[in-house]
């Protein structure tokens, strides 16, 4: 299921610098490239800039994600499966670095933050194309609903704001009794929905399960 996430990521409809097989096209590279070149008349071994430059191999910037809650179970197989696809990842969480000694931690740009404080997510948004929010949590009705609710309407107005292109929750199904007994769980839930939405008209995903399309 995991896989099924970042798979179809790589393969959303993203900005054509994300997708490598793009600059097949030898018209697009060399306009990508082209900001990059000086417009003199200066020569390089009787050769233009733009002839050198032409020959280097160019290598498109990766799509950065970044994983709120990545140390948590949902969230730490998420950015394992991100970083086999090549993904440049990071993650924020209260306790920030997770305590696994696995080798993939290394490979994680750990942030330390809390959702509830939206200044938290200043620095762990440089740079990010895509976000995934596994952050939820169980407690008392107002806490429930900071947690899911709160928290992560925090970090999808960041992120709007920051121009990130898609985020996705992670979410839950409604299950009658379970509802009521667990109110603020839900409304958070409920209330974080519809905000994404909102904010994210065309790259918001809500996830009822890990089976989501992106």
């Amino acid at each position: 299921m995991m896989k099924t996430i970042i798979s179809r990521l790589l393969h959303s409809q993203s900005p054509p610098f994300l997708k490598p097989h793009c600059y097949r096209d030898s018209s697009l590279f060399a306009a990508r490239i082209g900001r990059f070149l000086s417009t003199g008349s200066e020569k390089v071994d009787g050769s233009s800039k733009l002839e050198e430059a032409e020959r280097e191999e160019f290598t498109p910037p990766r799509e950065k994600l970044l994983v709120l809650g990545g140390n948590g179970f949902v969230g730490s197989h998420i950015c394992i499966e991100a970083l086999a696809h090549g993904l440049n990842v990071s993650s924020l969480s209260r306790s920030g670095k997770s305590s696994l000694h696995d080798p993939w931690a290394n490979d994680i740009v750990w942030h330390q933050g809390d959702l509830l404080s939206p200044d938290s997510l200043g620095n762990a948004l440089n740079g990010v194309t895509s976000v995934i929010s596994c952050v939820g949590g169980f407690g008392s009705n107002s806490y429930m609903y900071d947690i899911n609710g709160t928290a992560n309407i925090n970090a999808i107005r960041a992120a709007s704001k920051q121009g990130v292109k898609r985020f996705v929750y992670i979410s839950a199904a409604d299950f009658g009794l379970v509802n009521y007994l667990l109110k603020g769980y839900f409304a958070g839930k409920r209330s974080t929905e519809t905000e994404l939405l909102d904010k994210f008209q065309h790259g918001g995903q809500v996830s009822h399960s890990l089976a989501i399309e992106i």
